[in-house]
């Protein structure tokens, strides 16, 4: 969806001392949401409706100011309200979940950690709610179809025996990471090494991803891995990802090691005029995960706003 710019350029006390920018932008999306298996309600007896009302909307709040050497500093917390009906959303793994909040509502409104940050030059240092170097990493989510990603079978990184959603990401309506975060870029090459620490209940998970990319012409490569102190290895990948464009095509191949499971996507993408066709199709190695998974979607871009499926 595209981003709806809300308002501009206000000045704030920053620190009692200095005066910081404050921009808010953001999105809003609604919708159908069709699961062929709802599953059941919270009460454990009475099945989800297979259609269901899919609406968000998030606000974005960024806040920079710059030094007199020329230093940038800001940072960025978002207020998002995200509900479906009976709180439904289909689990990648094929299986029904509840969202946390409001039980008649599904989901709710919620303003999620902060992220910080200083910037020279090619050179950022992020703080707090980082978006974790896989996750940012360009081609891992090319592919995604629908309004809501659909389950997104199409990223590499999720795979059935290592689990799903295994890696630092940014969180739109939690606390996050909670990690730091270096960025660099020169010219067509970029890098990003992040560190994140995942507590539990049981154990401290110390997390370090990096990722490399480098783009040429309509084409970009990028190779990227986690380490992770977990036990059970889940958190451990190894990614490669290539994505371009060839006239009104665009292409993309990703294959990622997860834990010792592969799994190798290929989407592609027409654009002819306001409208987007696309699809991808993914090989999960994981034990039992027999079917291929595939995907198609459309959109159609009304100026401003889109018309999208999945």
């Amino acid at each position: 969806m595209k981003k709806v710019l809300l308002a501009t350029t206000a000045l704030v006390a920053f620190a009692g001392a200095a005066t910081a920018d404050v921009n808010l932008s953001g999105s809003a999306r609604f919708g159908l949401n069709y699961t062929e298996n709802p599953g059941f309600a919270t009460d454990g007896t009475s099945l989800l409706p297979k259609t269901a009302l899919e609406k968000r909307v998030s606000l974005n709040i960024d806040m920079s100011t710059e030094t007199d050497s020329g230093l940038e500093l800001g940072g960025r917390i978002r207020i998002r309200s995200n509900e479906t009906a009976f709180g439904q959303q289909e689990d990648p793994l094929g299986d029904p979940i509840i969202e946390a909040g409001n039980a008649s509502t599904g989901g709710g409104t919620d303003v999620n950690g902060a992220v910080l940050y200083v910037k020279t030059g090619g050179f950022k240092l992020s703080v707090g709610n980082v978006c974790g170097a896989l996750e940012c990493m360009p081609g891992v989510y090319a592919g995604t179809v629908g309004l809501n990603g659909t389950g997104f079978h199409n990223v590499v990184l999720n795979a059935k025996d290592s689990g799903y959603w295994g890696w630092t990401a940014y969180d739109a309506s939690g606390l996050g990471a909670n990690g730091a975060q270096v960025e660099y870029a020169v010219g067509d090459f970029s890098a990003m090494l992040s560190h994140s620490a995942m507590n539990d209940a049981v154990a401290s998970n110390d997390v370090m991803g990096i990722h490399l990319a480098y783009s040429f012409g309509d084409w970009t490569v990028a190779a990227g891995m986690q380490d992770g102190d977990d036990v059970t290895g889940a958190g451990d990948k190894t990614v490669l990802t290539v994505g371009g464009k060839l006239g009104d095509f665009g292409v993309g191949l990703a294959y990622a090691d997860n834990n010792g499971t592969d799994k190798v996507t290929l989407n592609g993408s027409y654009s002819m005029g306001a409208t987007t066709l696309s699809a991808f199709v993914a090989d999960d190695g994981s034990v039992g995960a027999t079917d291929t998974l595939w995907g198609l979607g459309a959109s159609y871009d009304l100026g401003g706003a889109s018309l999208v499926g999945g």
